[in-house]
Order: structure tokens, then sequence, then C-alpha cells
């Protein structure tokens, strides 16, 4: 049941790169997307392990939710504002809006 279920999902993904989203370059998109999910981890990650600042737990989701999406609105906005595309810089952006939100959010 279980192989039945991954093997539909993984139809349906293969679908929606063919049709919704229509480019050809699946793993840049891949990691586009990965920018947007798993980089704020990595803000987290490095947070914990290069400060010693307690922060407000409650708090951390809030972080974590807003830094993907201001990451987003900058990456759209940048050709506009700054003359630049951020493409895999996303990654970058991301984990820093993370770290940063950390730093606001400490006790």
């Amino acid at each position: 049941m279980t192989h039945i279920v991954i093997s539909i999902v993984l139809i349906l993904v293969m679908l929606i790169f063919q049709y919704a989203i229509n480019d050809k370059s699946v793993i840049n998109k891949l990691f586009v997307f990965a920018g947007y999910t798993y980089i704020p981890l990595l803000g987290l990650y490095a947070f914990g392990m290069f400060t010693k600042f307690k922060i407000k737990d409650r708090l951390v989701p809030v972080v974590a939710i807003l830094s993907p999406i201001l990451s987003y609105i900058i990456s759209v906005n940048a050709l506009n504002w700054f003359g630049f595309e951020f493409g895999f810089f996303i990654l970058i952006l991301n984990g820093l809006l993370t770290f940063l939100g950390l730093i606001l959010i400490r006790r």
C-alpha cells in the first residue's frame, strides 16, 4: 500500500512540474524550493553553534515562518530594487534572515 501511495505522489509531482511549473530545469526549481523550506533550519543551526544567546522559544516558529516569506518578497522585487537577481543566493539570504531574526528575539 505504501509503495502505491508513494508512486502516486511521485506521478503527481511529475505532472505538477510538467504542467504547472512548465520548466525543464527541475533540479534548479527543487533547489529554489529547498532554499525556502530547509534553509531556516541552517540559520537555526548556525545560531545554536555560534552564539550562546538564550532566546524566547515561543517566537522561534514565527521567525522560521517569516524568514522564507521575507526572502520571497525580497527575491521577487530584487531586480527592481537592486538590479540583482538572487537565484541560488536566496539560500544565503534566507539563512541570514533566520539568524538575524533569532538575534532579535534573544532574552
